[in-house]
Order: structure tokens, then C-alpha cells, then sequence
């Protein structure tokens, strides 16, 4: 543990522990208010439940609810006949090849995939087999990066983990 004797780091922390315990009771002062304001709150609920709205507002509110949904309805027509006539408007021909084009992409996709995970088995396999014949040389601090063939040899690229540090440590004070 480091020891300072600095009077104005001393009374920087002294103002920020004051600064912190103010803003405490604060925070314990709108608690208590919350609570106070809770108990109106259901006390005023409580009273507006019993009261009934009066017909003539509820019957309103029911008409423009019933005028707005035919709206939307209506708007929704709209906007599907502007697509189907957008749609209609494209020749077969192009319709038939764009779907033949996706067809052939999501193929492609899918068997890419399955590249991929036969891939990832490989990896699965070699990983292990390359930690264990590579660490025993490994100096301390140092880690696998990348494990490739150049001229039917594997080759085996390395980093250590303590220069890696000091360099985002270096950077991060600058």
C-alpha cells in the first residue's frame, strides 16, 4: 500500500465523500417522497374508480375508435393495391429469373454452411492435437496465434501475452 501526503488530494476526497453523502440523503429524501406520492396515487385511483364516465364522452370515444379502424382498414386496402399494381407491372420473365436467382443464392449459402461446420470439425480435431505438441516449447507468457502449412511443414505462429499488455498498456497512456 502507497502512502501520499498531499493536503490537496486530502481535501479533494474529503469534498467528494461530502459531495457523495449529500447526494445520499438526497436519494433517501425522493424515496420518502415516492412513497408519500404512491399513497396519493392510490388514493386518488381509488376514488376515480367508483365515478362513471359520462355516456355521451364514452359514446364518442367509441365512434372515433370504430372511424379509425375503418381508416386503417381502408389505408391498408390502398396500400396493397399500389404493391399489387407495382408487382403486376413486372414482367414474368424477370419475377421468374429473380426467383430463380435467389433459389440458387440460398443453395449456395446452405452449402457454404456446411463447408463451415465441416471446417470447424477439422479445427476441433487439430487444436487440441497442436496445443499439446507446441505448448512444452513454448516460453512462459507465450500462446498459439496461428497454425499453418507452407511447404508440407506446419508452421506455427506465436505472441506473448506480456508484450501484448505492455503494448495496449503503452498505447492507453499516451
Amino acid at each position: 500500500m502507497l502512502e501520499l501526503k498531499s493536503k490537496r488530494i486530502h481535501d479533494l476526497i474529503i469534498d467528494k465523500d461530502a459531495l457523495v453523502s449529500a447526494g445520499r440523503q438526497i436519494s433517501r429524501d425522493i424515496e420518502d417522497l415516492e412513497k408519500k406520492i404512491k399513497v396519493f396515487e392510490e388514493k386518488e385511483k381509488a376514488i376515480t374508480a367508483k365515478i362513471i364516465p359520462p355516456k355521451e364522452l364514452t359514446d364518442k370515444g367509441d365512434e372515433l375508435v370504430k372511424q379509425i379502424t375503418s381508416l386503417h382498414t381502408e389505408l391498408t386496402k390502398i396500400a396493397d393495391s399500389i404493391n399489387q399494381s407495382k408487382l403486376e407491372a413486372i414482367p414474368k420473365e424477370m419475377v421468374e429469373a429473380h426467383k430463380a436467382l435467389l433459389k440458387e443464392k440460398e443453395k449456395l449459402e446452405r452449402e457454404r454452411n456446411k463447408i463451415a461446420l465441416k471446417v470447424q470439425k477439422v479445427k476441433d480435431k487439430v487444436v487440441p492435437i497442436i496445443q499439446r505438441e507446441v505448448k512444452p516449447l513454448l516460453a512462459e507468457y507465450d500462446d498459439i496465434e496461428t497454425a499453418k502449412t507452407k511447404d508440407g511443414k506446419v508452421v506455427i505462429a506465436t505472441f506473448n501475452h506480456l508484450d501484448e499488455f505492455k503494448k495496449r498498456f503503452a498505447s492507453n497512456q499516451k
